[in-house]
């Protein structure tokens, strides 16, 4: 793909994701797509079959910047609290860095794409955590809960103080994040 067409494409995939963020999927037309991205609607169907393929993409891409936060902090050598500590704050920093990529993730997981995703057991991004959560149970210093309901507690409070710190409501600077996050670990560990 030549440099033209590629900046289209990437275009594309980032309006349709700010508007997602911003709008839902309903309310976010391929006209407004086209219009944000700065081509014309049938450019977009030069891309993606159709909203669906484009939409899915989207959720590929930021899936993976989610996945490499992880990988890039998880060391297997590390205790699991440790472990925690050091994913949860990346993922915290990635989700300020981040504000449209975690819009689009929340909307995508609350909505059919993502409960159909959930329901097949085909969320890529769960596995990794899951597989840690599973490895602190096994040494039996997470909670024998439900990975889902470690996830709950793990991420919901994270995600509700991104939301809060993206509105100004409150400032999570470097220790605010490392309190937040050992406050999560709290809620998981055994």
């Amino acid at each position: 793909m030549n440099e033209k067409k590629t900046d289209k494409r990437r275009a594309i995939l980032r309006s349709t994701m700010e508007l997602i963020a911003e709008q839902g999927f309903h309310g976010t037309p391929t006209s407004q797509i086209a219009q944000r991205a700065g081509v014309g609607v049938g450019t977009i169907y030069r891309y993606f079959k159709d909203k669906d393929e484009l939409i899915e993409e989207i959720h590929e891409e930021n899936h993976a910047l989610f996945a490499s936060t992880f990988a890039e902090n998880y060391d297997p050598a590390m205790p699991v609290r440790e472990n925690y500590l050091a994913i949860f704050s990346a993922l915290t920093r990635l989700f300020i860095a981040n504000p449209f990529e975690i819009r689009f993730m929340e909307q995508y997981y609350n909505s059919p794409y993502g409960i159909a995703k959930k329901r097949a057991e085909e969320v890529e991004c769960d596995k990794p955590l899951f597989a840690f959560f599973e490895q602190g149970k096994e040494q039996q210093v997470i909670k024998d809960l439900p990975c889902e309901v470690l996830m709950s507690l793990s991420f919901g409070p994270i995600l509700f103080l991104t939301r809060d710190h993206l509105n100004g409501f409150v400032d999570l600077n470097d220790e605010m994040i490392a309190t937040s996050v050992e406050a999560t670990w709290d809620a998981v560990k055994r």
